[in-house]
């Protein structure tokens, strides 16, 4: 038998320590995936926050283009925000067909104000603190009365979106131009 050498017992404790700075190298390794996989995470959730406020905003321009007239004749449209709108009750008359009840026949201004409602309503659940405004803002037309037949309505969806554990607040913006 032979007997080990000063250099062979010095080489079993350095294996040992290659062994735990592979370890300590491969955890930090392990951190960095880990962070960029939250990353990646965040900017998912932005992206789909984004579109769907990018089709809410779509949703309500095509609604207003079916309602002509309450966009051009009864400005029910403009300075319409859904704040609180969809915690209080259904509008009345309500619009729609539901669970085998036929919808009632609505005005052009009931149409406007149901179509908010059911759009924030849609917002609040898509969207985290979301709210839907129409504004009428006709730059061309700078008389008293700015909103006339063809002005231009801002539809704007906000929502607060959460980036790096703040909440940041966020919109989009699309302008509608309804012709008679």
């Amino acid at each position: 038998m032979k007997m080990p050498t000063t250099s062979d017992r010095c080489a079993r404790g350095f294996t040992l320590i290659e062994i735990l700075i592979a370890l300590v190298i491969f955890s930090i390794g392990l951190l960095g995936l880990a962070g960029m996989q939250l990353r990646g995470s965040e900017g998912t959730n932005m992206a789909y926050f984004r579109s769907q406020a990018t089709l809410l905003a779509q949703d309500m321009a095509e609604r207003m283009h079916a309602n002509r007239p309450a966009v051009n004749f009864d400005n029910a449209y403009a300075a319409m925000n859904s704040d609180g709108i969809c915690a209080g009750a259904a509008p009345v008359p309500f619009c729609a067909s539901r669970d085998g009840v036929t919808g009632a026949s609505c005005t052009p201004a009931e149409m406007a104000r149901f179509d908010l409602y059911t759009l924030a309503c849609s917002a609040e659940q898509l969207l985290p603190a979301a709210n839907i405004s129409v504004d009428c803002n006709d730059a061309i037309d700078t008389d008293a009365d700015p909103c006339t037949n063809g002005s231009p309505h801002t539809v704007t969806v906000t929502w607060n979106e959460i980036n790096e554990g703040r909440a940041e607040p966020r919109d989009v913006t699309l302008t509608v131009v309804v012709m008679p």
